[in-house]
């Protein structure tokens, strides 16, 4: 490509940036040190998806995007997931990603979502990376992005068509702070607390009993509960020697070995949210006890205290 040409094309993609950020408006996504050797801060980018699953960003249409050479062909949804949306009338989600999680909010309501901070993603990445989850050649480069996630704020949101007979729901307030829980008194509903130890072959005891010891004594469905093998050595040289979950009124909080990792945020208020957005989603007739199944046991799990750990051998 001659100088000119490319000139042209940096030209082209410098206005096309131009214009997607002037076509999203609003206030950039807070970021809390602002004083940092790198920040960046977007508004919300509003991504369109038609009946197709064809998205339209910021106003451009995928016909005046791949004039610039960006093709969005390879982003479009399936088809029949866009129409399961609009019958269910979710009208759009909207992601946000800020220094301490990305927060999750389907028709301007807030969900359940992810919360971290700088050392969760680090003990994350070492975690994939010592699991072989990752390639090593992307190890470096994630390693590379954790300092830059957390001075980093970006906002997406797809919305989805409407049903002619459906009023059109407004994107959330984005002049509005987004509320995240705090700690509550709650009343504790149960506490559960178990260790499960399992062996070189993947069987777990509780207690001394194994799954195999509780077959034999005619609970035959538990002969085959465990892990494989494989599983276990690959723990092993990972160096994973214990994996913890908690459950509190506020998350679910996750540890491999003593090192957090990234949290699910929730509270009652969230939970009561997510049971009422699986009865939206799953209306058909087919999952009435489904629906009925859920809004009983989610909104309790926030009233549910205790933690699971899991141990392997060293």
């Amino acid at each position: 490509m001659s100088l000119t040409k490319r000139l042209l094309f940096l030209v082209l993609i410098l206005m096309l940036f131009s214009s997607i950020l002037g076509a999203c408006g609003g206030q950039p996504v807070p970021v809390k040190d602002e004083n940092a050797d790198f920040v960046l801060a977007l508004p919300r980018l509003v991504v369109d998806i038609d009946e197709n699953g064809m998205p339209t960003v910021a106003g451009l249409s995928p016909e005046l995007l791949a004039l610039v050479g960006v093709d969005v062909s390879q982003f479009a949804m399936d088809p029949a997931v866009v129409n399961w949306f609009t019958q269910a009338n979710v009208q759009h989600i909207e992601l946000v990603q800020k220094d301490d999680g990305i927060y999750v909010f389907v028709n301007g309501v807030l969900m359940p979502h992810l919360g971290w901070d700088s050392q969760n993603l680090e003990n994350m990445t070492a975690t994939l990376a010592k699991l072989g989850v990752v390639k090593p050649q992307f190890k470096a480069i994630l390693q590379f992005l954790v300092p830059f996630i957390q001075h980093t704020g970006l906002d997406v949101a797809m919305r989805f068509p409407i049903q002619p007979t459906e009023e059109e729901i407004p994107l959330r307030d984005i002049n509005e702070p987004i509320v995240t829980p705090t700690a509550e008194a709650t009343n504790t509903m149960a506490y559960v607390k178990a260790r499960v130890v399992f062996d070189e072959n993947g069987v777990p005891s509780i207690l001394g009993l194994s799954t195999r010891d509780l077959a034999d004594a005619g609970l035959s469905g538990l002969r085959n509960v465990g892990m494989a093998p494989q599983t276990i050595q690959k723990l092993q040289e990972a160096g994973i020697y214990k994996i913890t979950i908690q459950s509190t009124p506020n998350g679910l909080i996750f540890w491999i070995n003593d090192e957090q990792l990234p949290y699910l945020v929730w509270n009652d208020e969230y939970l009561n949210r997510a049971a009422d957005l699986y009865a939206q989603l799953y209306f058909m007739p087919q999952y009435e006890l489904q629906r009925e199944l859920v809004k009983t046991i989610l909104p309790a799990i926030a009233r549910v205290e205790g933690e699971v750990t899991f141990e392997f051998p060293q």
